[in-house]
């Protein structure tokens, strides 16, 4: 089983042209394609498929020849980037004209410069909305549903219910990076509300470390977590990969697929707050 590597970005920067979250929601329809939640946005005339990603770096991600097809600006700035397994990588950035997010407009908008992969080991499409434009928002993630609903920053809403919520613990790097503390049977632990994730993962260290029984199907290790709970709400079972993982400082696994397709996510960024509902319709 593979993981694909992907943003885990290190720093912050402004994002001209990005301006404060529009009075209505921003509605994404997405499918789920390669394991990752798609949406179509446009860039200049050209719709084209990218992935909603809330552990990816930047605001929005595209490839070099689409930001070329549109006239891209290159700007003299680099950011510098760890993937999933802590391999780091530079990223080039640019200023294109305008992209259009959910019927909302872009203009002036630095993007970053998607990374290339070795044929079948990168993301399901190399374009993504990152969670420095994610974070802008109250955020509804109900892959169930078919959609991720951006909602001004104010919002209260209630799709997730009014469960006692968990506390948002940003990663010590970048407070755009959710993370939420969870009770397995060997413990608590600290994990990563990522939908860049292709399924939920443990690093390998961390799982001889709470000497957790894992079982080896073809080449990889799983972890059953049938006890799995957060703020006293019981989400589980859930099932891990077990990897050479390296996640970002403060995180201690991945959240994933197979976590978000069996539960609406609602993150609060301005008050901190995470919401977790089951799904109307179960996940596979």
């Amino acid at each position: 089983m593979s993981c694909a590597p992907r943003l885990a970005a290190i720093g912050l920067m402004l994002l001209p042209g990005m301006g404060f979250p529009a009075a209505e929601p921003i509605r994404l329809r997405i499918t789920v394609l390669g394991s990752n939640p798609v949406t179509t946005i446009t860039v200049g005339d050209r719709p084209v498929q990218a992935i909603v990603d809330t552990g990816g770096g930047g605001a929005v991600t595209l490839s070099k020849e689409l930001i070329d097809s549109v006239r891209g600006v290159r700007l003299p700035e680099t950011r510098v980037s760890n993937d999933a397994f802590g391999r780091a990588s530079i990223n080039y950035l640019y200023r294109v004209p305008r992209a259009t997010i959910g019927g909302q407009d872009f203009k002036d908008l630095t993007v970053l410069q998607a990374l290339d992969h070795p044929p079948g080991s990168g993301p399901a499409v190399p374009n993504a909305i990152g969670r420095e434009l994610l974070a802008k928002y109250f955020v509804v993630v109900d892959y169930a549903g078919g959609s991720i609903t951006l909602w001004p920053p104010e919002t209260r809403n209630t799709s997730c219910g009014r469960r006692t919520p968990i506390k948002m613990e940003s990663a010590e790097n970048d407070a755009r990076l959710a993370v939420g503390e969870f009770d397995l049977q060997a413990g608590r632990i600290r994990l990563l509300f990522d939908t860049g994730a292709q399924y939920s993962i443990l690093p390998e260290t961390l799982a001889d470390q709470l000497h957790l029984g894992t079982i080896t199907r073809g080449q990889t290790r799983f972890y059953q977590a049938e006890k799995f709970s957060a703020a006293g709400q019981a989400l589980g079972p859930l099932e891990f990969v077990v990897l050479p993982a390296t996640p970002p400082a403060g995180a201690q696994g991945f959240l994933g697929v197979n976590f978000f397709a069996r539960h609406v996510v609602c993150l609060d960024y301005r008050r901190k707050e995470i919401r977790i509902a089951n799904a109307a319709v179960p996940g596979p």
